[in-house]
């Protein structure tokens, strides 16, 4: 059999290594344009709202060009119309415009307060000719960031899009309405969707690419976006066959080797490996400024070279804005929670409870904290969340770049929709617990209330040894465990872990021990 298999498999060669790196040729994008798939994730389509004029006018000729190689994951179109309505960006070079003209504005002032204080330093507040110089200087100054404040309000007045307010109107809508018809692929079914999320989860706990990095900032269903993307495209990819283009505008090394001296980016291996496996064709990946590059020497399209600098500096842009993310401040954190428990208590209990419990809390103790019954379900609990936060940032509070401070963690194989728990983030942990400490909304510590929870813990209390000296960790968390799946069997969810935290509680020897 083994000499069968032998006879058959081709000779492996010197690039047959799921590690190993093909530097891509010019031949591969040549084959690619003429009878692959270029693949366009959604920040590519966004930004024909951020790029200017002319890069939008050099982006849209070359998607033309390939019209018939295109193809659109179901869960790009989700992300487009999700972010489409964002000031950021529709109204992308208004927003920039307007924060480039307020960082000026301050200029005059700050200029004024320095040369105000140095006077002071050295004794020359009486110095009526330092004083007019002063004024002088800080006049021509005024002028200059008026003439600088012009030039922006000029600039964003060409590079603006008008009529983006109504779809019907939205000119960038129009372009692509005819450019992606019949072009875009299914959506996943619910059952699919929720086993995706529920992947995505386990993958982004080992790591593995793609979309590990979302999860650190954004709640799962949305965390679980990139992966959903990528499940499509590997689908895609088995059904018909062909190499594959992934053009994104993602800087994130969850989708890339960055680059390492003189070798460019790269694919991230797994990735690689993983359309191999799944579809047996090569995966390419460009950013939006090479698309156009390649685009320029291959398909004659003479793309300027500012539309190349304009993409690769919103990508940079980007790339920095996600490094100097502002994440949560003691202070942010009490107004937020302040507002929160004023209309959603229930979700404020479970934030803090999170954090009491070193960022998780578990599905059983968020049915004691709010007194649910045993058939209700946590569908949509995190809603209230994510309604506290933008009402926030309206009012100036937040930045909009806190990372979400609930998030569902989804576990169970048996139910993947099924939601086993919260999490707050790590950076959020200390300065939730240093706010709330002692206050009414910090959890207190209590018997099992409900008779899911008692059964367990008398089941659990009826395995373990009756010797103290014979307890041991293991010991404990097998017998809850076991207690837990023996009522769960009976159709009541427990938690292991709630059981284990309550059995703790009831053995202090060995939780003494332990400590």
């Amino acid at each position: 059999m083994q000499g069968s298999d032998a006879s058959v498999r081709p000779p492996r060669g010197i690039f047959d290594c799921d590690e190993a790196h093909q530097s891509p040729l010019q031949a591969d994008y040549e084959r690619i344009f003429e009878t692959g798939m270029v693949v366009l994730d959604a920040n590519v389509l966004l930004n024909l709202y951020r790029s200017n004029e002319q890069t939008r006018l050099d982006t849209l000729a070359v998607l033309k060009k390939l019209q018939d190689r295109l193809w659109i994951p179901y869960q790009v179109l989700v992300e487009f119309w999700r972010n489409r309505e964002q000031s950021s960006i529709r109204h992308h070079h208004r927003s920039k415009a307007k924060e480039a003209q307020a960082a000026l504005e301050k200029v005059p002032r700050s200029a004024r307060d320095a040369l105000e204080r140095w006077v002071a330093a050295v004794h020359l507040k009486n110095n009526t000719e330092v004083s007019e110089q002063i004024d002088e200087v800080i006049d021509n100054l005024a002028k200059a960031i008026d003439e600088a404040k012009g030039l922006i309000e000029t600039q964003a007045e060409t590079d603006s899009l008008r009529g983006t307010a109504s779809t019907d109107t939205d000119p960038v809508l129009a372009e692509l309405g005819p450019l992606l018809e019949g072009r875009v692929g299914e959506p996943l079914s619910p059952e699919d969707h929720a086993k995706a999320v529920q992947e995505a989860q386990r993958r982004a706990d080992d790591e593995v690419p793609p979309g590990y990095e979302d999860f650190k900032t954004k709640p799962a269903e949305q965390a679980a976006g990139d992966y959903v993307l990528w499940a499509q495209l590997l689908d895609e990819a088995a059904r018909n066959g062909r190499d594959v283009l992934l053009v994104t505008g993602d800087a994130k090394e969850d989708w890339w080797n960055l680059r390492n001296g003189d070798i460019p980016a790269r694919p991230r291996m797994e990735l690689v490996a993983e359309m191999r496996q799944h579809a047996g064709v090569r995966l390419f990946m460009l950013s939006p400024g090479d698309l156009l590059t390649w685009a320029d020497q291959i398909l004659d399209l003479q793309v300027k070279e500012a539309s190349v600098n304009d993409l690769n500096q919103l990508r940079a842009a980007e790339d920095e804005a996600a490094l100097t993310t502002a994440g949560w401040t003691g202070e942010s954190v009490r107004e937020y929670l302040k507002q929160l428990a004023g209309r959603y208590k229930v979700q404020a209990m479970v934030v803090v409870a999170a954090a009491a419990n070193n960022g998780f809390v578990d599905r059983a103790t968020v049915y004691d904290l709010a007194g649910y019954p045993a058939d209700r379900q946590l569908k949509g609990f995190t809603r209230p969340i994510s309604t506290i936060a933008k009402e926030l940032q309206e009012w100036g509070v937040l930045t909009g770049e806190e990372p979400i401070l609930l998030q569902t963690v989804y576990r169970s194989e048996a139910e993947p929709s099924l939601a086993s728990g919260f999490r707050v983030p790590d950076e959020a942990v200390p300065l939730i617990r240093e706010a709330f400490e002692g206050t009414p909304l910090w959890p207190t510590s209590r018997r099992p209330e409900n008779q899911p929870v008692k059964m367990a813990v008398k089941i659990a209390m009826a395995v373990l040894p009756t010797d103290a000296a014979e307890l041991t960790a293991e010991i404990l968390e097998k017998a809850a465990e076991a207690a837990a799946a023996a009522v769960s069997a009976t159709g009541q969810d427990i938690s292991a872990d709630h059981v284990l935290r309550e059995l703790e509680s009831l053995v202090p020897v060995w939780a003494s021990r332990k400590a």
